[in-house]
């Protein structure tokens, strides 16, 4: 499939955003100093090592988690733009429109129909009684046929394989109906063909319908061959470009940089040396 990338204004647009948490009276800062830019149709993998802060990142990029604010240093509040507004002057409604996230764990209930786990994400927009609209019941039977559930919408979601289940949290996320799908980890439990499957879907979600979706993962080699650019959140700082140009960099190394391991950049894959 043809990548589409866009040359308008950025849908995010991120500068010198610091990622920390405070713990009482002690502050401790996680990640320094980003600066990145996403567009619609673009998916784009989020890369780290543990406790690097990927999460906290996608958190904040979703208004989950406020940006952090250092009190023991002198760099400021980065900011965070959606279409050129700062994401804290959105409403908590309005951000449910722009942005779908979800989650790298989600509880399942038993008894609850795959339609109905859909059809939450369509709450946001309805009026005091909660009920949605015809549109949303097919945008719901839309969503599952476009990642593969046509004719789930009567399915026990506790009864789902691993694989279907989080197929069909992506398209909860797509019946949400905003430009940014944000997801932490979605392949994070699955097996080796699913992780491909999922990551081709995300693929074909932001190529065909010009949506930006962002995720972290730790299969870098998926991202380097299905992304159209990986955000690496490195030891010495973030770096964001497309697979090649960070493999041409030798940006890849970094992951690894404390270990035996190499990026081969002809085979296009890490190695022990």
């Amino acid at each position: 499939m043809q990548n589409i990338l866009s040359s308008s204004s950025p849908l995010i647009e991120i500068s010198g955003l610091t990622l920390g948490f405070t713990n009482g009276k002690a502050e401790k800062i996680i990640f320094r100093n980003i600066h990145a830019r996403a567009n619609a149709g673009e998916v784009i993998a989020v890369i780290g090592s543990n406790g690097r802060g990927k999460s906290t990142l996608l958190k904040t990029l979703t208004g989950i988690q406020e940006i952090f604010v250092p009190k023991t240093e002198t760099t400021g509040k980065g900011n965070i733009l959606y279409r050129g507004k700062k994401i804290e002057r959105y409403t908590h409604k309005e951000l449910s429109g722009l942005i779908s996230f979800v989650s790298s764990r989600t509880e399942r209930a038993n008894n609850f129909l795959v339609k109905d786990m859909l059809a939450i994400n369509c709450y946001y927009k309805t009026n005091w009684l909660g009920s949605i609209k015809k549109e949303d019941t097919q945008r719901i039977s839309q969503a599952l046929e476009m990642v593969g559930l046509a004719g789930f919408e009567e399915r026990n979601s506790f009864a789902l394989s691993d694989g279907e289940y989080q197929r069909a949290t992506i398209a909860a996320a797509i019946v949400q109906n905003s430009n940014t799908i944000i997801l932490d980890e979605p392949t994070a439990f699955l097996d080796i063909a699913n992780r491909f499957i999922i990551t081709k879907l995300l693929q074909d979600i932001a190529h065909s319908t010009h949506k930006l979706v962002l995720f972290s993962t730790h299969d870098l080699q998926l991202a380097i061959d299905m992304c159209d650019k990986i955000w690496l959140m490195a030891s010495d700082g973030f770096y964001c470009d497309t697979p090649q140009a960070l493999m041409d960099a030798g940006f890849f190394d970094k992951i690894f940089e404390h270990s035996n391991m190499r990026f081969n950049r002809q085979t296009r894959s890490f190695e022990i040396q």
